[in-house]
This record gives C-alpha cells, structure tokens and sequence, in this order.
C-alpha cells in the first residue's frame, strides 16, 4: 500500500507539472565566440510564470589562462562570480525569477585575467 501512495503522489505531481507548462529542459542558445572562452544564454519555464535563466561560460583549450568573471547581472538580479581556469574549464550561472519571461533583458559581466596585475581582458553583453 505504500507504494501505491508514492507512486500516486509521483503521477499527481507530474500532472500538476504538465498542466502549469512547466518545462524539465534547458533551452540552450548557440554559443558566441570571445577572446578566451566562449559563452551561451539557456532558459526554462518553471510553470507558474517562474522562469531560470542560465549563463555558460567555457574556456578555450588548450589555454593556460584563469579567467575571473564577475559583475554578472541579469536585469538588475547579481551573480556570484566564477573562475574558468584549466581542470575548471565550464561555469554555469542562474538566475530564477518571476518578473522576466523568455524574452529578457541581457547579461551583462566583466571577465579578468588573474594575474599579479589582473588586467582587464574583456567585458560582455549577451541576450
């Protein structure tokens, strides 16, 4: 009996799911090309006019370089910063929220060779 309540409470959920539009896949945009790395925008509806909003971030290889990007902003929500370095070469951000839909404003974000100096290699703006 157990598991047929589990199992009904599973079904339930997933009908609730189906019926709100909620989506269990990321929507990835194509990647763009930059300097060092590359860098691509995904979305999924949560249902509920919840959306997640994803910034991926990838560095070239072969590349020797640790790449810090911060100041990541997505219409005025902040970002932790990441490192994309070699052994690391993959960050993903996200951002969830109710107030923008699939149609957002950009990303925004300054990337940072660290170095002794860390000179300012680049800054980023992407729908």
């Amino acid at each position: 009996m157990k598991y047929f309540v589990i199992l009904l409470f599973a079904l339930s959920l997933e009908a609730t799911a189906a019926t709100q539009g909620a989506d269990r896949t990321i929507t990835w945009h194509p990647w763009q090309e930059w300097a060092e790395f590359r860098v691509r925008t995904g979305d999924r509806y949560l249902g509920h006019e919840r959306w997640e909003h994803y910034l991926g971030f990838e560095l070239h290889k072969p590349n020797a370089k640790k790449i810090k990007i911060s100041m990541i902003y997505l219409a005025g929500e902040a970002v932790p910063d990441v490192v994309i370095a070699p052994g690391r070469r993959y960050a993903i951000v996200k951002v969830t929220n109710s107030t923008m839909t699939a149609r957002k404003d950009r990303w925004s974000w300054i990337a940072q060779e660290m170095r002794s100096t860390n000179r300012l290699s680049s800054m980023g703006l992407i729908e």
